[in-house]
């Protein structure tokens, strides 16, 4: 699928003169669009792109949403915390939600901080398979947890919003996903 990455793309217009035919530079956003999937003339722009902007994405992605009702991304306090883990599907530009899973919780003791090694143990174990752990906050042990997982913030509350937002940074996920050095790894927020 190929997708115009929002986070890049500085409206320049090059890709428009390139493959008119095929996209179109929306003033008001921002950025280009792709307007049809004419394959040839989308990756002659993709080429002429200055920013690398234009994206073919092929990936499966496995996203985990912390929750505590199935409804909204777990507000109140860490995502590690959260009662249960929504397990979404992206494929081609579409979201599935493909299982909840129920998060066995690190027992917490009052005498141990944040961001102690079994909570992240906890969390990882509920979470094999998952490439993108998706929350509202993350606690001290993303240190451990970004060497897993792509660690994104979304600020949203309804998780039906956040695929939205998913979807529109797929591109900055798909990329933090690909980052071979695990020095390089960081958390990313999702807007």
């Amino acid at each position: 699928m190929l997708l115009i990455d929002q986070n890049r793309c500085v409206g320049c217009g090059i890709c428009i003169t390139v493959c008119p035919e095929a996209m179109t530079l929306e003033k008001g956003k921002g950025f280009a669009e792709i307007l049809t999937e004419n394959l040839d003339c989308i990756r002659k722009a993709m080429l002429a792109c200055p920013q690398k902007a234009i994206k073919e994405i092929k990936d499966r992605l496995i996203f985990a949403i912390g929750t505590d009702d199935h409804k909204t991304i777990k507000s109140n306090d860490h995502v590690g915390q959260s009662l249960y883990f929504q397990i979404f599907e992206y494929s081609e530009g579409k979201m599935a939600l493909k299982e909840t899973r129920e998060n066995p919780k690190f027992k917490e003791d009052e005498t141990k901080l944040h961001g102690d090694p079994g909570k992240a143990k906890a969390t990882a174990s509920v979470l094999s398979g998952v490439d993108v752990l998706i929350g509202k906050i993350m606690g001290p042990n993303i240190v451990r947890l970004k060497n897993q997982f792509v660690c994104a913030i979304i600020r949203e509350k309804e998780i039906t919003a956040a695929m939205d937002i998913i979807k529109a940074n797929i591109c900055a996920i798909v990329h933090e996903k690909n980052k071979q050095d695990s020095k390089e790894k960081s958390g990313i927020i999702l807007k």
